[in-house]
């Protein structure tokens, strides 16, 4: 997705493709509630991997760009290959909407890469970022067990960062941005949302209780 080793676990981690819909239908959501209309929009997806938002937005008309330590073919969307652990590649323009969807725990300077966003956006322009929450219901259970959060080092080898709701706003808040909306994705894991009608409802708990969903969604303004 954003970093590359020689061994097989990154290989495996490089092929990684987040399962869940949630969080990517919550944040098309906020983008299409804050811009009114998405179509000529700029969106830059870091850590693109198969797609998601980028691509969704594309057939709407937004002018769609990704970026991923691996070479990606996603219809309507411009991928430039490169490592996020050095910087956001130049496009030539300013986005309106960076999301990064699941990236920040795995870069090894995280305010680096919020600053480095900071610059890319248009003023009053919009990043999301989702991340594992340390401290969502399910990690806070296996812990009452005597078993390591989900999102630790040890079950996530390649997580060089972990937050929870205050400590990923504070990251944000200290580099400038304006916090939207600090909300989650779900409870329980993502095995309720499959199942129809039942899983909105877990989706919705996700932002009723959003320190305790699997994966924090953060919606910054750039000022």
């Amino acid at each position: 997705m954003f970093l590359k080793f020689p061994d097989k676990k990154q290989e495996i981690f490089e092929n990684y493709e987040t399962p869940d819909p949630v969080r990517i239908e919550k944040a098309i959501k906020f983008i299409r509630k804050y811009f009114g209309e998405v179509k000529g929009l700029d969106i830059l997806d870091c850590g693109i991997s198969k797609g998601g938002v980028s691509d969704r937005l594309a057939t709407e008309g937004s002018n769609c760009f990704g970026v991923d330590i691996n070479l990606r073919d996603i219809k309507g969307v411009k991928i430039i290959q490169a490592d996020l652990n050095k910087e956001i590649p130049e496009f030539g323009i300013d986005f309106d909407v960076i999301f990064a969807g699941e990236i920040i725990e795995h870069l090894f300077d995280d305010r680096k890469f919020i600053r480095d966003c900071y610059k890319s956006l248009k003023s009053k322009s919009i990043l999301i970022v989702t991340t594992p929450n340390l401290v969502s219901l399910v990690n806070r259970l296996l812990m009452l067990f005597g078993a390591m959060p989900m999102s630790s080092h040890a079950a996530a080898p390649f997580h060089y960062h972990v937050y929870n709701r205050n400590a990923i706003k504070k990251l944000l808040e200290e580099e400038g941005f304006k916090i939207l909306k600090a909300t989650s994705s779900y409870l329980l894991g993502n095995l309720f949302t499959k199942i129809p009608g039942i899983g909105k409802i877990f989706g919705f708990l996700g932002d009723v209780f959003p320190t305790l969903g699997d994966q924090l969604i953060i919606f910054a303004r750039k000022d």
